[in-house]
């Protein structure tokens, strides 16, 4: 896979393997927690800290509060990012190159901070539900599994992830 940010305002994937592509199309079923505890924490905090010096009914009130007032804009804003993404994708062009069929993928400058969004929900998400190690700590290699496609789903998001914060968002 090949990134370039041009000029014109807008900034490409090309040469996407037919694999980059299915991680990529993947990325709304990847960015769905429901049924994982620790991506939806992590996703949607409580705004009270643990240290927080509160009462119990305080915190239920606060907790409802936020759930019910700030959570549907938070959620709104995450889908807004992924449907931004998935049609992005889906506006993919195939082109030919020695014979081998590739993906290219042209997205507007201002498709960046959505496409971050929904790259880094779903690396959460896909974190937390196959409890990926540390960075630090190896991982076992063996055959290629569903752990492992989600794996390198994540390694190809935080890929695009840093191109677009050092290339696109932070040039402009």
């Amino acid at each position: 896979m090949e990134l370039t940010s041009h000029n014109e305002g807008t900034w490409s994937l090309e040469k996407v393997s037919e694999l980059e592509y299915l991680m990529l199309s993947r990325i709304k079923e990847s960015a769905n927690p429901a049924g994982c505890d620790g991506a939806l924490d992590r996703l949607y905090p409580s705004p009270v800290t643990p240290t927080a010096k509160l009462e119990q009914n305080e915190v239920i009130s606060i907790e409802e509060d936020w759930g019910e007032y700030a959570g549907p804009d938070i959620r709104a804003g995450f889908d807004r990012a992924l449907r931004t993404v998935v049609s992005d994708i889906a506006s993919a062009s195939v082109e030919d190159i020695d014979g081998m069929d590739y993906y290219a993928i042209t997205v507007p400058d201002i498709h960046a901070e959505s496409w971050c969004s929904a790259l880094n929900q779903a690396r959460l998400v896909l974190h937390h539900r196959h409890d990926f190690p540390d960075e630090s700590e190896e991982v076992e290699s063996g055959p290629v599994s569903e752990e492992w496609m989600a794996m390198l789903q994540s390694e190809i998001y935080g890929m695009l992830m840093e191109f677009l914060i050092q290339k696109v968002l932070w040039d402009q």
